[in-house]
């Protein structure tokens, strides 16, 4: 399965979940504001969230200042009557201007009260799942309000909600959808932060490092090597200065999870990638030159790894951009990654 980007929203919507669950826990009453359809150029995207208490605090944002006040005041409604509502709101092009955009919009807020048992319960499931790097959905029934929490290992009992699960896992996309009995629901998705585990802290690595960063990626680097794994060389970056085989249970590879390997060392880069197949990460990449990686793929089948699951990693690492010094290389990594995630042209191109 391919998988996305977490992008900046869903990151920050992840956030506003865990202040949900500790405003529960100190017996807040709170509503959940949920951005579920945009027009125009709508100043947040669909999905973002806003989390408000009964004295008016919040956390999050659904217009990026432009109507929070009012989604406020109308919460303290919805906490009066207890009962879900939609409200649209039109983003004028002066106050667009104010927030970033070129052009004003229309947004539809979904206001939900999230003050029984079960609201809480679902809080701390998304949030437990989140922690365990699971995929979830909170389902809202947007003709009721009633909600459920929808995990990577159910199986949905309507074919139309598990394919926009689906779609919602790969993509990291909230949207609405029409069950299979005509009823709308809104499948606001929570996934895991996608991240990049680099196996070796060379050159390519601390040019790699902040533009990863910068487009979103968590970052983790492994080298046994503590001349090379040093906190002077990787400020403010997990560094495990480890052998990766004594490290990998902790890493726990998944297919959120991208793994390159750039030591040039079998030693170290053979165990890792190995584990990344096995694990289904959806990008595998090693360092090196064809000739290097024929040599690898007799070592890999030897060992078991079947040609099908050698075809996936990515060597040469990096897309072919002529990069002639260590910067160049980590954009290449960086572009190829990015590619795989989006299953573009770019991509394909590379794979013929």
């Amino acid at each position: 399965m391919s998988v996305s980007t977490l992008p900046q929203e869903l990151s920050k919507n992840l956030n506003v979940l865990g202040v949900a669950e500790r405003w529960q826990s100190e017996g807040r009453k709170l509503v959940l504001a949920t951005v579920i359809e945009t027009w125009g150029s709508a100043p947040r995207p669909v999905g973002s969230h806003l989390i408000i208490d009964e004295s008016g605090e919040f956390e999050g944002s659904v217009s990026g200042g432009c109507v929070e006040g009012a989604v406020v005041a109308e919460a303290m409604d919805v906490l009066e009557d207890g009962k879900a509502r939609k409200i649209e709101f039109g983003v004028a092009d002066k106050t667009a201007w104010r927030v970033g955009l070129s052009c004003g919009g229309k947004i539809g807020v979904y206001l939900e009260p999230l003050t029984s048992e079960a609201d809480h319960g679902h809080v701390r499931l998304l949030n437990t799942s989140r922690a365990a790097r699971q995929p979830a959905a909170l389902l809202t029934n947007l003709a009721t309000g009633l909600s459920s929490v929808m995990l990577y290992a159910d199986d949905a009992e309507d074919s139309a909600i598990a394919v926009a699960f689906e779609n919602g896992v790969r993509s990291g996309k909230s949207g609405r959808v029409q069950a299979q009995d005509g009823e709308e629901y809104f499948l606001s998705m929570q996934v895991p932060a996608t991240r990049i585990v680099v196996v070796g802290a060379v050159h390519i690595t601390q040019a790699l490092v902040p533009i990863a960063q910068t487009a979103g990626f968590d970052i983790t680097i492994v080298d046994p090597r503590t001349a090379f794994a040093s906190a002077e060389r990787f400020p403010e970056v997990p560094l495990l200065a480890e052998w990766p085989q004594d490290v990998l249970a902790q890493l726990k590879l998944d297919p959120f999870t991208a793994v390159a390997a750039v030591t040039h060392d079998p030693k170290i880069d053979d165990v890792p990638l190995m584990e990344a197949l096995k694990a289904g990460c959806f990008y595998v990449g090693a360092l090196g030159s064809r000739k290097t990686h024929a040599k690898r793929s007799e070592r890999f089948l030897a060992a078991g790894v079947s040609e099908e699951d050698f075809a996936r990693i990515k060597a040469p690492i990096g897309l072919d951009i002529g990069a002639a010094n260590p910067a160049e290389i980590a954009v290449a990594v960086l572009a190829e990654i990015i590619v795989t995630l989006r299953g573009t042209k770019a991509d394909q191109k590379k794979a013929s």
